[in-house]
């Protein structure tokens, strides 16, 4: 069997090379790659060589929203059978620190993240994980729409930080990336109320609207003063976390999502304390992937105006090339696996 890699370095070029197939291991799955999604780090790396503290240095594989198909299991595996379809979630914390004891094992420091530079990710033709990373889908969710799994997850775990109750709470999701409305959908499911999404794009927009949100609106629209219990920020913009507050009601709750262009960035505290705002940041997901891959196949979470175009895995270093310089007529590109 060929493993093929689509290895992106650090001159921003994509090339496809063949790589070593992967064998499973005691408690390990093999997996033939269907779909991924590219996501907005991967374009981070693509274009500026690095995200956050992490810069791409040797070649390496991106991709890490992917579903596959079960083609070999290794000794131990209790519940994975060769030719189950499956969404990836691409984290293996190491099961024994603190964070992962309570819990939160997206906090863990020996977090090993495919496609974190050096480490490759699932933009190959096969990767071997362990097998409780693997989550079966049911029948009514295609392999493609599968690959949402993850910012579904992300959306997830945004709303579950919303303080208190959810049911009936007004919320604004601040851009209407994927990311965003994966969470516009993931509040509407968990019980929130009236919805406001927020974006310079009009394609985006009309997107939310037609995934549920009540009020679509341009950044800036007078009818976002106070209109949150819960806001979240999905758009990754400075200007947008600085309007933040504004946007909040008393008492309520803001969830970052997003990485702003600039680390450190101003708001007004004073406001922050005495409305008693909880500002809450957010780092990737724990524990969400039953429920992204439930509701991606009962239909409270939809691909519908979220993957907007596909290409094949040869056409890798295009897709790549169309989802860093169409922001405007794209949303999620996908690349599908032949």
């Amino acid at each position: 069997m060929l493993n093929r890699g689509l290895f992106l370095d650090a001159d921003h070029h994509l090339q496809i090379k063949e790589m070593p197939m992967p064998e499973p291991k005691e408690g390990q799955v093999l997996i033939k790659m269907a779909a991924n999604g590219i996501c907005g780090s991967d374009i981070h790396y693509y274009v500026d060589g690095k995200l956050g503290h992490k810069h791409v240095t040797t070649p390496y594989v991106p991709g890490h929203e992917a579903s596959g198909t079960i083609a070999g299991v290794g000794k131990g595996c209790k519940y994975l059978k060769e030719g189950m379809r499956v969404a990836i979630e691409p984290g293996t914390p190491c099961g024994y620190c603190d964070f992962c004891k309570a819990g939160r094992y997206n906090m863990c420091r020996e977090m090993h993240f495919l496609s974190s530079p050096p480490i490759n990710g699932t933009l190959c033709d096969y990767v071997v994980l362990p097998e409780h990373l693997a989550f079966p889908i049911p029948d009514t969710l295609s392999l493609e729409d599968a690959s949402l799994a993850e910012p579904a997850a992300v959306g997830i775990h945004a709303v579950n930080q919303v303080r208190g109750n959810l049911l009936g709470i007004s919320g604004v999701i601040v851009g209407a990336g994927p990311i965003g409305l994966m969470t516009l959908q993931a509040f509407k499911a968990a019980g929130g109320g009236k919805a406001y999404c927020v974006d310079y794009i009009d394609k985006r927009l009309e997107a939310a609207k037609v995934l549920g949100a009540d009020v679509i609106c341009k950044p800036g629209d007078p009818v976002l003063k106070k209109a949150g219990d819960a806001v979240f920020e999905c758009a990754g913009s400075t200007e947008a976390t600085k309007g933040l507050i504004e946007k909040t009601k008393r008492g309520g709750s803001i969830v970052q999502v997003g990485w702003p262009e600039d680390i450190d960035v101003a708001i007004d505290i004073a406001s922050l304390l005495d409305q008693e705002i909880t500002y809450t940041g957010i780092y990737r997901y724990a524990n969400c992937y039953p429920a992204a891959v439930t509701w991606l196949g009962d239909g409270r979470l939809r691909s519908e105006g979220v993957i907007t175009h596909r290409f094949s895995f040869e056409e890798g270093a295009k897709a790549f090339e169309w989802a860093a310089n169409n922001k405007k007529a794209s949303v999620k590109t996908v690349i599908l696996n032949d």
